[in-house]
């Protein structure tokens, strides 16, 4: 259906879906490579293109908002339970050619047949000898597997990438006395796409001193949309975790994750108990169920980004890494 669309739509519509699901090169930080990568999905290029560049992309209608939020929850179907270990082998085949989500070698903890829905695969974990290593040489690593684009201060994340939003870092929910210091240092947003791992790690290693879920009231939006128009840090479901870690001279480091829920992402699965423990670095924090989803990363403290990291950057705008790569240490 999607492919017959570009044959009756308009030119200019039809060229911007194209445009839209281009393939494209990015930069890969474990493999220290380029790689080819569609920016979406034919679906999601007619999906994103109907929905926002028709002259709504950016604008407060209700009613596309509403189209967005029951996409939401019909996307939640994906806790419909498999009828028999034969149709889970099917869909999850299905969903992994459909998604480029890699089946050869099986990488994940569980064989196909032990899902019980494609929620359950959807929010899979690797299997122990193919976890991805934690980096031991910086303070600070990716949070997730995901396409990370760094921002050197709230400011320009709000220039740059909210703009004609009426964003604001005090409705976050970050906790207020350190919004002085995230407002002037480094912010990481890593977007997960749908084929990514979907489970959010510590970046650091310390104690939690901060978890607290944000608008539970409200079905999540646009994440890959967006596009700097959707205000998701302020308006979708998402949870805030703050790890304080402390230096050999004392200094305290404080690093806040803002775990985002977007179109399809409206279950963000994680232990409340949490709170007051300490945190190992890498350590598993959270899972998305279902669609994209997207997390912001803040830091009290100056960062210092590894040279290849650093080089990545001046070349890219954006990174692919993998979860618990290194990144950064705190200065």
């Amino acid at each position: 259906m999607a492919k017959c669309l570009l044959f009756v739509l308009p030119n200019r519509i039809a060229n911007r879906i194209r445009d839209n699901t281009d393939e494209r090169q990015v930069y890969v930080l474990h493999t220290s490579s380029e790689r080819t990568k569609r920016r979406m999905t034919l679906i999601e290029g007619v999906f994103a293109t109907l929905l926002f560049d028709m002259a709504l992309f950016g604008t407060k209608n209700v009613f596309i908002d509403g189209i967005i939020r029951l996409f939401t929850s019909l996307q939640n179907s994906w806790d419909k339970p498999f009828q028999s270990k034969q149709q889970a082998d099917v869909q999850i085949t299905e969903f992994c050619e459909r998604l480029g989500i890699q089946q050869n070698p099986w990488i994940w903890e569980k064989d196909k047949q032990s899902y019980t829905c494609l929620n359950d695969f959807f929010a899979r974990t690797y299997a122990e000898n193919h976890f991805p290593q934690l980096g031991e040489d910086a303070q600070v690593v990716s949070p997730a597997c995901c396409t990370l684009t760094r921002y050197a201060d709230n400011v320009e994340l709000q220039n740059i990438l909210i703009k004609g939003c009426h964003y604001e870092l005090s409705k976050v929910g970050l906790p207020s006395e350190d919004l002085p210091l995230y407002k002037k240092n480094t912010v990481f947003l890593g977007y997960l796409s749908p084929s990514d791992y979907h489970r959010v790690h510590a970046p650091i290693e310390g104690t939690c001193i901060h978890c607290q879920m944000e608008d539970t009231q409200k079905r999540s939006a646009s994440v890959k949309f967006f596009g700097g128009k959707f205000n998701i840090l302020n308006d979708n479901r998402r949870l805030v975790i703050v790890l304080e870690s402390k230096t050999a001279t004392k200094v305290m480091n404080r690093v806040a994750l803002v775990i985002v829920g977007g179109i399809g992402v409206d279950t963000i699965v994680y232990d409340r108990n949490m709170l007051g423990k300490d945190i190992k670095k890498g350590q598993e924090l959270s899972t998305f169920r279902a669609g994209g989803s997207a997390v912001a990363m803040f830091s009290t403290r100056p960062l210092e980004l590894l040279p290849k990291v650093e080089q990545a950057y001046v070349q890219y705008q954006s990174v692919e890494v993998l979860v618990g790569e290194s990144l950064a240490n705190m200065l």
